[in-house]
């Protein structure tokens, strides 16, 4: 993270991940520990991610496009959004693992072989951005490959948001699609559509 207010930007990271963590731990207390509380608390720290997620994926372009407060707010706090993203997503993965071990030594029902496919690469990505948002390890890997990390990260990460909402569509019942589902993949084709746009607006330029 910047070095510019160290102390305000982890008092961010950290109040908003034990919200994101209260978040998660009520739904675990109200539908409890079992394989159906759990597996209504993955899809609910997918979705607190994924929040994070859009709001530092959309920063520079809102910036490019309509630059106002909200840009440049977006902007000066991307990467603690980007840290807190990867904060809320180890909560994800420590569910994960609590599936898991419910259903050891049998893989979990919900869960393919094509989520590790999926999943995997994503995850190393969150890992490497969130760890190279730190000042110190930024300068260690460099800017050139710091920059080519974090929007090689930035689209891997959009990739894995579309892909498993696509297949939660074919593969998963559900009574409310449109909520759960449809809602969020619209979002993310807008999204990067505003991310070409603003592109293309640069490449003009």
């Amino acid at each position: 993270m910047t070095a510019g207010r160290p102390d305000r930007q982890l008092g961010f990271v950290a109040a908003a991940s034990l919200v994101n963590a209260a978040i998660a731990l009520l739904v675990l207390s109200v539908r409890g520990t079992g394989p159906d509380g759990v597996e209504l608390a993955l899809r609910v720290t997918a979705r607190v991610s994924f929040v994070y997620f859009l709001l530092a994926f959309l920063a520079t372009p809102l910036e490019r496009l309509a630059p106002g407060r909200l840009s440049t707010w977006l902007v000066r706090h991307r990467r603690v959004l980007g840290v807190t993203f990867g904060v809320s997503m180890s909560m994800h993965v420590a569910l994960i693992l609590r599936m898991f071990y419910l259903f050891a030594p049998e893989r979990p029902p919900m869960v393919t072989w094509a989520d590790f496919a999926i999943g995997i690469p994503g995850l190393l990505f969150v890992a490497a951005m969130t760890a190279t948002s730190f000042d110190w390890l930024k300068r260690v890997t460099g800017p050139r490959r710091w920059k080519r990390l974090h929007a090689a990260g930035l689209l891997v990460v959009w990739s894995i948001f579309f892909l498993c909402l696509v297949d939660s569509v074919g593969r998963k019942q559900t009574l409310h699609p449109v909520a759960e589902y449809y809602v969020f993949i619209a979002v993310l084709v807008l999204a990067m559509s505003l991310r070409i746009a603003a592109r293309m607006r640069t490449a003009a330029r």
